[in-house]
């Protein structure tokens, strides 16, 4: 029979044990520290630009709408903001970046019952132009880059109601057309994934029977078909990535009972969705998910546990498995951007915490020579 110290000695050493085999578990990764942005911000956009510097657009502080912008210049590591009389206070809308490197900010709302039809292009001279209003005021829509150059915009709501509609806009006109096919289903806070193949997967923000379905927009064709397979959960605030083999992840969001740490795959030459064997080490929603290089995914923050995280987590393509983060940032944070910048660091910028809308902005690298570890 062991004596009280022995088994004080051995749970002592089981702890170890126990910790080690964690840390082994882990993927290390640094955050740091840059300057804050000028405003604190949260339900903005952020779009990596030509240059490398980062283009910050509106957002809320608190409930209000900011008509603002700020760029992260990356060799300075500082945030510049401007004010462009063009640009209308909004949050909750789209930005995307052309192929010519112009961005095109599309919809978003000014109150709870004022959404937004108008569309503006922020060109290389820092400068906003076009006055072509979309077809119909939504926001939580999403904005598309097709490979033929137009965008398509899906869904979102009006406010009133979630939407079917979808539209294409066209560079070259500056026009807005609408999709004569709408949706199968009216989604909000939805993901739109572009296809190796050109197409686009549609997944979530559907209430209801049509809630586990997906379907797939064909530029050809100008319509959508429902996938084959079912979604194992319903789900909203949601990410979906593209991974390198042309599969794509979906992780984590809001699902009927809760937040979510299942993750599925979907195989676009079946049209089926896999539910994985390895789930995300912590439920998150409202969380971001950035590609890294060799298949790698990285997660950061969002809502789960009935709080705002401050933890991370990186998804391996091989094998199908997540990685939880040895560190943590340095903020807790949800409706925040993370951008893989040039240099394959992260900037992680503005977001809400549990207690305030942040300012804060920080840097996320891995050390040179990871992503050989394999889960296990």
């Amino acid at each position: 029979m062991r004596t009280q110290r022995q088994r004080a000695i051995a749970k002592c050493l089981g702890g170890i044990a126990a910790f080690l085999l964690l840390a082994g578990c882990t993927e290390d990764g640094e955050f740091t520290l840059v300057s804050s942005l000028n405003t604190p911000r949260h339900g903005h956009t952020a779009t990596l630009l030509k240059d490398g510097s980062v283009l910050l657009l509106a957002g809320f502080t608190k409930t209000d709408p900011l008509p603002s912008l700020e760029i992260y210049d990356f060799r300075q590591g500082k945030f510049r903001q401007q004010a462009p009389p063009a640009l209308s206070p909004r949050g909750w809308h789209q930005a995307t970046k052309l192929k010519d490197g112009r961005v095109l900010l599309t919809g978003g709302w000014r109150n709870t019952t004022t959404p937004l039809s108008g569309a503006l292009l922020f060109g290389a001279s820092g400068e906003f132009s076009g006055k072509t209003p979309m077809k119909e005021a939504r926001y939580d829509h999403t904005a598309t880059l097709l490979a033929d150059g137009r965008v398509l915009i899906a869904g979102g709501t009006d406010s009133q109601r979630t939407l079917k509609s979808m539209e294409l806009f066209d560079p070259n006109t500056g026009v807005f057309e609408a999709v004569q096919r709408p949706l199968f289903i009216a989604r909000q806070q939805h993901t739109a994934t572009l296809l190796k193949d050109g197409r686009v997967l549609l997944v979530g923000g559907a209430r209801g029977e049509g809630a586990h379905y997906a379907e797939v927009f064909d530029p050809a064709t100008g319509r959508t078909h429902l996938v084959p397979g079912k979604l194992e959960s319903p789900r909203r605030r949601h990410t979906a990535t593209r991974l390198p083999g042309g599969a794509v992840l979906l992780a984590g969001g809001l699902g009927p009972d809760g937040t979510l740490a299942s993750a599925e795959i979907f195989d676009p030459d079946r049209g089926t969705f896999r539910t994985l064997a390895n789930r995300l080490h912590t439920p998150r929603q409202q969380h971001t998910a950035t590609q890294l290089p060799g298949g790698r995914v990285l997660l950061l923050g969002g809502w789960g546990n009935g709080q705002t995280l401050t933890s991370g987590e990186i998804f391996y393509a091989e094998g199908n498995c997540f990685q939880p983060l040895s560190g943590a940032m340095r903020y807790e944070r949800r409706f925040h951007t993370a951008t893989r910048l040039q240099d394959d660091s992260v900037l992680i910028a503005g977001g809400a915490s549990d207690r305030e809308v942040l300012a804060a902005a920080e840097i996320f690298r891995l050390p040179a020579g990871s992503g050989q570890k394999k889960c296990s």
